[in-house]
């Protein structure tokens, strides 16, 4: 599910760009091995497993509250789970809350935002969960064991062995296969490693650019990240959506507004996606002009149109804080009651689960009690 349009949006393109950055260490744990021990700081949903009961398949997806991808997949795996309760065992792992490497404070720090999370999701997410402990050992000794950087991630495991490794929206053909008595582990593991090798030729370049980008932009050098993302529009157009949105970020932060608006409308004419990410740059940034904020609350509009995975209360409340940024408050106040109704129907119909909870609401419902304080 996602919240931007686009062939790539910002967040898959970064997780994308995480999971090759860690793919490029050594991997010492791959398909065919022994998978490695189930250690966990918490378990927070379900029944613990002692040992792997023979002949069953465990399917371990990891996964964080922060990821898009990871709360998409989690209703299918609920149901994945209910059919297959005879067969397989579901448990998701939670790992990287704060990030791949942060180890300034403990990982179970996170424990009450995650529990919360779990807790809200009720059914949808109706498997057993895990949390990481503080020594991060299942992202350390699974994850990063075997190369891999971007979640959601699963390992179906059987008997104490590796059989596969990947994206859980694979599974669905994967367990057909496996429990038809069709895989062949050698094979898989031949085959897994071949698309590995041709992904980090396709990736890259883009890795390469985007890391040069990120030093310039660190290192006050705006001039030359301007030119990176131009090289990288006109270069890797598989990515150019994703220069473009940097390119935007640049001249909005470093430049002028001018600059960046003129750039942002050429650049949105061609329908290269980001329009959700665009909006909410504008949005959340003061000191703009009337002008600017209602380009973004248009954006908004047009995303509600064009996409319905996106949950509308999403945008209602990114065009509200545009109008309060604009200093109209009346309509921030009318806006963000309807991100609020727009919210709880969701809830009542069980869409957009996970991203839409009842903590939504009540961070909506705290917003518009700060709208209303400035009203006459």
């Amino acid at each position: 599910m996602k919240y931007a349009l686009g062939k790539l949006t910002l967040l898959a393109v970064l997780c994308l760009l995480a999971s090759k950055m860690y793919a490029q260490q050594t991997a010492t744990i791959g398909l065919g091995d022994k998978a490695p021990e189930l250690k966990y700081g918490k378990w927070l949903k379900g029944t613990p497993i002692k040992e792997y009961q023979k002949g069953r398949l465990y399917l371990f997806e990891f996964w964080a509250t922060w990821c898009g991808p990871c709360v998409g997949s989690m209703p299918h795996l609920s149901e994945l789970s209910k059919k297959y309760k005879n067969e397989i065992t579901i448990v998701g792992v939670n790992i990287w809350e704060g990030s791949h490497s942060d180890n300034s404070k403990p990982y179970s720090s996170y424990l009450p935002k995650v529990t919360k999370f779990v807790n809200q999701m009720g059914d949808k997410l109706a498997y057993n969960v895990v949390m990481d402990n503080d020594a991060q050992f299942m992202g350390n000794n699974w994850m990063k064991a075997a190369g891999q950087g971007g979640i959601p991630c699963t390992f179906v495991v059987r008997d104490g062995q590796i059989l596969w490794i990947g994206h859980p929206i694979e599974l669905d053909s994967l367990i057909k296969v496996i429990l038809g008595g069709q895989y062949d582990v050698a094979a898989a593991r031949k085959n897994f490693e071949k698309k590995e090798a041709e992904s980090d030729s396709l990736t890259a370049p883009f890795t390469a650019l985007y890391k040069a980008y990120e030093d310039a932009v660190k290192n006050k050098e705006y001039d030359k990240a301007l030119r990176l993302t131009d090289s990288g529009i006109a270069t890797m157009p598989t990515f150019a959506g994703t220069f473009g949105f940097f390119k935007f970020q640049v001249l909005l932060d470093h430049f002028s507004e001018d600059s960046a608006m003129a750039f942002a409308k050429r650049w949105q004419s061609t329908k290269p996606g980001y329009v959700g990410s665009t909006a909410a740059v504008i949005s959340r940034k003061e000191g703009l002009s009337k002008d600017t904020y209602l380009y973004a609350i248009d954006l908004n509009k047009q995303l509600m149109v064009e996409n319905a995975n996106m949950p509308p209360s999403v945008c209602y409340n990114e065009m509200a804080g545009a109008y309060a940024h604009m200093g109209d408050y009346k309509l921030a106040v009318e806006t963000q009651q309807q991100a609020i109704n727009s919210a709880k129907q969701s809830l009542k119909e069980g869409k957009f689960a996970g991203f839409i909870l009842q903590s939504t609401v009540d961070e909506y419902e705290k917003t518009l009690a700060d709208y209303k304080k400035h009203l006459k």
